[in-house]
């Protein structure tokens, strides 16, 4: 599956949506049991989000997003269906379409704090770091949220030129220390300025504390633009991955 949708699996498990961790995706429930048929609308899409599921962990977007907006098209209020087609846009880089799904999807379900932070995540892939950052100030008092919301806050700033107001950011992480944004931002900083054996060192802390999940989705912006994974000693480096911010 590709590694966006992977992200989204993961990150959208806290959120109650029934998604799997990263790797196979989670089919939901149906009531297609054997002798009975789907008679209803609301089965039948249950069906089509199953099918764009299996058609997505086979790598086929395009069908997987013909078999969503026809479950959409029978019933228009499912999560899900929005966040996971919403997912397929941002694979294809339609961030409007992209935007939209995860907006009606906050609509349906609007106390859940991930789909906020998805709906902010658009502008942060299309390297809208100004705009991306108030969003994620927003969610930083969030229990569940707050730290990874402060980590997308830090890399608002690292990214967008505003390398001032990182290095204070990165100031209270190390006065924190103990989490995750800890180890990731001091990471990012070490990718962005070159350390690359700093960077590596970081990583390989947190690969020894954290989860793959939690692992995977703090690094996750780091591997978007083209930081990770790390080159090995014996590989040829790019002096410039993509989404490198000039500083001066």
């Amino acid at each position: 599956m590709p590694a966006r949708f992977r992200y989204l699996s993961f990150i959208l498990c806290a959120s109650v949506l029934l998604l799997s961790p990263p790797g196979r995706a989670q089919q939901p429930a149906t009531t297609n049991t054997p002798g009975s048929t789907l008679t209803s609308p609301s089965d039948a899409a249950k069906q089509m989000i199953a099918d764009a599921i299996k058609q997505m962990n086979a790598n086929d977007a395009d069908g997987a997003l013909h078999s969503l907006t026809q479950a959409l098209a029978l019933n228009p209020n499912i999560t899900l269906a929005y966040v996971l087609r919403a997912s397929i846009y941002c694979q294809k880089k339609q961030w409007t379409q992209a935007e939209d799904d995860f907006r009606t999807a906050a609509r349906i379900d609007p106390t859940n704090v991930v789909l906020k932070f998805q709906l902010v995540d658009v502008k942060f892939m299309q390297k809208q770091y100004d705009a991306a950052r108030p969003g994620f100030v927003a969610l930083e008092s969030d229990p569940d949220m707050g730290d990874f919301a402060s980590y997308k806050v830090f890399l608002c700033d690292l990214f967008g030129g505003h390398e001032d107001a990182a290095k204070k950011e990165l100031d209270v992480f190390n006065d924190a220390m103990g989490n995750p944004s800890y180890y990731f931002a001091n990471a990012a900083w070490d990718l962005v300025h070159k350390n690359i054996e700093d960077a590596r060192s970081w990583l390989l802390s947190a690969s020894r504390i954290y989860p793959p999940r939690k692992n995977f989705y703090y690094a996750q912006s780091l591997r978007d633009l083209g930081y990770l994974p790390i080159p090995g000693p014996n590989d040829v480096v790019n002096p410039n991955p993509p989404g490198t911010p000039s500083h001066p």
